[in-house]
C-alpha cells in the first residue's frame, strides 16, 4: 500500500515558493556558531536552500532529509553541497559534527517521548563534545495561552503566473500536545478548477521546560531559550520555540521504542 503524501511533499518547487528561506534565521545561525570554520549537519534541510546560503556565507554543511524527492532536489539546485537520505530517529553518517541544526517543524515530527528521545540520541552521536545544537519547534504557550487558537487560516500564491490557494484546518489534541493539520488546495490547470485535499498530518506542541528537560536528560546543557530569531516576545508567546544547548561528554540512555519511520514527510507548520 502506498502511503499518501502532501502537494508539498512531492513538489520541491511549490516547497520553494511557501518556504523562502529567511536571511533572519540564516545570521542567528551565524551568530550562534560564532566561527566560519564550523561544520553543520542541517536535519530536516528540505530541498537545501539553508545548507546553499549558510555555504555562500562560508560555513561547511551536510544535509539530511527524510524526503528523497526533496534531497533529489538539493543536489540538483546546489551540486557542489552533500546531501543525503535519512530518518532523524535513526541516521548515522559515521562522522561528528560542530554543530547540528533542526529547525522549521521538523523535530515536531517526534510525537511520543520515545520518538524525542530517539531523536537526541542521534543529534548527539553525531556532535563532537561541546557541539552546538539548535532546535526550532511549535510553541505551545502561543497554541494554549491568552491569544485565540485560529482554526482555520488561508494562503495564496501564484505559480507559474497562476493563483493558487491553500486553506488550513488546524485541530487541538491537548491530552496528546499535537496539533492536526489539514490542506486543501485550489487552482486552476489547463484552465479548469482543480481541488486537492492532503492528508492530516500531526505535529508535536514543546513547553519551553518540557523541551529544555529533554535536552538536559538526553546529555546536552541549554544556553539559550527564544520564542524569535531576534528579541523574544513579550510573555513568550510567540509560534516558535528556539533552544540552543551545547553536547556534554555523557553518552545519553538509548531510546529503544522509536516509532518506525513514515515516509516521505509532509507539509510542516506554515510560519
Amino acid at each position: 500500500m502506498v502511503r499518501a503524501v502532501s502537494l508539498l511533499a512531492e513538489d520541491s518547487d511549490l516547497w520553494d515558493i511557501v518556504f523562502q528561506e529567511s536571511a533572519k534565521r540564516a545570521r542567528f545561525i551565524e551568530r550562534m556558531v560564532g566561527r566560519a570554520s564550523a561544520e553543520i549537519l542541517d536535519v530536516g534541510c528540505a530541498t537545501g536552500s539553508l545548507c546553499a546560503l549558510l555555504r555562500r556565507r562560508g560555513l561547511r554543511t551536510v544535509g539530511i532529509d527524510i524526503n528523497e524527492v526533496f534531497v533529489d532536489a538539493a543536489r540538483a539546485k546546489d551540486p557542489d553541497g552533500r546531501y543525503v537520505v535519512g530518518d532523524m530517529r535513526s541516521f548515522s553518517l559515521r562522522k561528528k559534527f560542530d554543530v547540528v541544526i533542526c529547525l522549521g517543524t521538523t523535530f515536531a515530527y517526534n510525537l511520543t517521548n520515545n520518538d524525542v528521545l530517539a531523536t537526541l540520541g542521534r543529534f548527539h552521536h553525531h556532535l563532537k563534545v561541546g557541539g552546538l545544537l539548535l532546535i526550532d519547534v511549535l510553541n505551545a504557550i502561543a497554541f494554549t495561552g491568552p491569544q485565540p487558537f485560529r482554526r482555520r487560516t488561508r494562503h495564496s500564491f501564484s505559480v507559474s503566473g497562476h493563483p493558487l490557494t491553500a486553506k488550513i484546518e488546524h485541530r487541538l489534541q491537548l491530552k496528546e500536545q499535537t496539533m492536526t493539520e489539514q490542506l486543501t488546495w485550489r487552482g486552476r490547470k489547463r484552465g479548469r478548477p482543480w481541488v486537492r485535499r492532503d492528508p492530516a498530518e500531526s505535529l508535536r506542541l514543546f513547553f519551553p521546560q518540557e523541551l529544555a528537560l529533554f535536552l538536559e536528560t538526553s546529555s546536552f546543557s541549554p544556553i539559550l531559550l527564544t520564542d524569535r530569531y531576534t528579541e523574544p516576545s513579550q510573555g513568550f508567546g510567540g509560534r516558535r520555540l528556539i533552544i540552543a544547548a551545547r553536547s556534554t561528554a555523557r553518552e545519553p540512555e538509548v531510546s529503544s521504542g522509536a516509532t518506525p519511520a513514515r515516509g516521505a514527510r509532509s507539509a510542516p507548520r506554515w510560519r
